[in-house]
C-alpha cells in the first residue's frame, strides 16, 4: 500500500502504474485523483473514446475485460475505471479470480483503476492482486489542519478573505469531509456574492451543520444539563432522516474520547500529545474543551456508558432492536450523567 503523498508523486513525475486500488472514506480527494489520472493518461477530446467505467456489483467482467484489451484511439493510454464494484470483497468468487488474472496480463496501454468507497480493510489481503499488478491506496479523511488549509485555498483563489477563527468554525460544523465542505463553500461563496470578507454571519446563514457537530451540540446540551433541549435537538435529527445507528456511533465515540482525554490527562500527558491518540485529528482548542469536560465523569462511568452504547449497537446490528429506539434510550441513559 502507498500513500497519498506517494500517489501524487507518481502522478507528477509520469510513473503511473497500469493498476490501482483506491479505497477509503474521503471520496471526494479520491475521485479528484481518477480525474487527474485520466487528464494525465488522455489527451483532450480524446475521453469518449479512451475512459470505460462501470459501475455496482451488477458489472459485466466480460465487457470490462474486453474494454481492459481494447486498444486505445489516438491516444497511447487509455482508463478502464471500475467503481463499487465489489469484486476484492470476496476472495472465493469467480469475478475475484478472473480478476486476478486480467491484472496478471495487463496490456502497457491501460490504466486500471478500482474505486470501492466502503472496501472492508480487515479483507486487505484479498487485494494482493493488485499490489502486485500497481498499487493500493486508501483515502481517509485528512487531518482538520489540512482540511482548513485546503479550505483556506479555495477562499483565496475565489479572493475572498477569512478569519482563522471563522474558517476553523465553519470546519468545525461541516465536519472532515472534503465533499461536504466543498458544498457548502460554493454556498457560502453565493451567498457572499461580490463582497471581499466572508464573516461568521454569512456561514451561519447558510452553512447545514454536520451530524457529528449536530450530536456533539446535543451531547454539550446533556453535559450542561439541558435534557429538554437535547430530547429536541434529537427530534430533529430524526425527523431529518439521519441515520440513527450513524449517531449512536458517535455518542460513543464521544464518551470513549472522554475517557481517553480523562485517562492520559491524569497520567500526566500534555493536551498535544494526548491530540495524537485521537483516531481523527482534532484542532487543540477540542482537546483542551474534551479534557474539561472529561473532569465531570468518573472513570466508572464513562467505561459503562461505552459498554452500553457498544451493546445498544449490536442489538440493532442483530435485528433485536430498533435503531431510533437504540438512539433515544442511550440519549435518555446519558442524560442521567452522574
Amino acid at each position: 500500500m502507498i500513500t497519498v503523498e506517494e500517489l501524487n508523486k507518481q502522478i507528477r513525475g509520469n510513473q503511473l502504474q497500469k493498476a490501482y486500488f483506491f479505497f477509503g472514506e474521503e471520496d471526494y480527494l479520491l475521485e479528484n485523483k481518477i480525474h487527474i489520472i485520466i487528464k494525465k493518461c488522455v489527451p483532450p477530446g480524446l475521453a469518449d473514446f479512451n475512459v470505460f467505467k462501470f459501475e455496482g456489483k451488477n458489472t459485466d467482467f466480460e465487457r470490462l475485460a474486453e474494454a481492459v484489451e481494447q486498444y486505445p484511439q489516438m491516444s497511447e493510454k487509455k482508463v478502464v475505471w471500475v467503481k463499487n464494484s465489489g469484486i476484492f470483497q470476496n476472495a472465493a468468487g469467480r469475478e475475484y479470480k478472473m480478476a486476478a488474472e486480467l491484472l496478471h496480463e495487463l496490456p502497457p496501454y491501460t490504466c486500471l483503476i478500482f474505486e470501492e468507497t466502503a472496501f472492508d480493510k480487515k479483507k486487505i489481503k484479498n487485494l494482493k492482486p493488485m499490489e502486485e499488478a500497481g498499487a493500493v491506496v486508501e483515502f481517509s479523511y485528512l487531518p482538520v489542519n489540512r482540511v482548513e488549509i485546503w479550505l483556506e485555498e479555495k477562499f483565496k483563489k475565489a479572493e475572498k478573505t477569512i478569519l482563522a477563527r471563522d474558517l476553523t468554525y465553519m470546519v468545525r460544523l461541516c465536519g472532515q469531509s472534503l465533499r461536504k465542505i466543498s458544498i457548502e463553500y460554493d454556498k457560502v461563496i453565493g451567498y457572499v456574492g461580490d463582497r471581499y470578507k466572508v464573516t461568521r454571519e454569512d456561514i451561519d446563514a447558510v452553512v447545514d451543520k454536520s451530524v457529528e457537530y449536530r450530536v456533539y451540540d446535543m451531547l454539550d446540551s446533556i453535559m450542561n444539563e439541558r435534557p429538554d433541549k437535547a430530547q429536541t435537538q434529537m427530534k430533529f435529527l430524526r425527523d431529518n432522516n439521519e441515520s440513527p445507528t450513524g449517531i449512536l456511533s458517535i455518542m460513543t465515540g464521544k464518551m470513549a474520547e472522554l475517557l481517553l482525554c480523562k485517562l492520559l490527562h491524569e497520567d500526566g500527558l500534555p493536551p498535544k500529545e494526548i491530540l495524537e491518540y485521537f483516531d481523527f485529528k482534532r484542532p487543540l482548542f477540542v482537546v483542551n474543551k474534551t479534557i474539561d469536560e472529561s473532569r465531570r465523569f468518573g472513570e466508572k462511568y464513562l467505561k459503562r456508558m461505552i459498554r452500553l452504547g457498544l451493546s445498544y449497537d449490536v442489538a440493532v446490528k442483530t435485528g433485536k432492536m430498533d435503531g431510533w429506539t437504540a438512539a433515544e434510550l442511550y440519549l435518555a441513559e446519558l442524560t442521567l450523567v452522574k
